[in-house]
């Protein structure tokens, strides 16, 4: 029970953050599996294709290329010619994403950085390490 309180504490901790944020995202009122494609699309800066981008989120090609429908639909994301193979596309992030992304992570460094005054240097080394074994990164 002790991890669970903790994770419903960093969740809460998180939570203010993005109230604090949330006023200023343009990107707030996209749905969560919205924004986790453009978070993945985001990681391709050349542009990913399709094929990938399902597999990289564990869904079907279909539900894929749906949601880059509807996102380039929002003026979200564009599709251009892939070199590779003329019968594909990558999908890339448009201009203005790109740009209103880079909020999201200021609210992350926000976030890491108010929880690393709380620790010492080791005790941070440890907590990413953590992390990063738990979430299998």
């Amino acid at each position: 029970m002790a991890l669970e309180k903790s994770l419903i504490d960093l969740e809460r901790f998180c939570a203010k953050a993005w109230r604090v944020y949330a006023k200023e995202d343009p990107l707030s009122h996209l749905s969560f599996n919205e924004f986790d494609y453009l978070r993945v699309i985001q990681l391709y800066p050349e542009g990913v294709r399709i094929t990938d981008l399902a597999e990289d989120l564990q869904v079907t090609k279909p539900s894929a290329s749906n949601m880059v429908v509807r996102l380039e639909k929002k003026g979200l994301v564009q599709r251009i010619a892939c070199n590779e193979d003329a019968r594909s596309k990558r999908v890339l992030l448009t201009e203005e994403v790109i740009q209103e992304m880079s909020l999201e992570q200021v609210v992350y460094k926000d976030v890491s950085e108010q929880l690393m005054r709380k620790l010492d240097k080791q005790e941070a080394q440890q907590l990413k390490a953590l992390l990063d074994k738990a979430l299998g990164n």
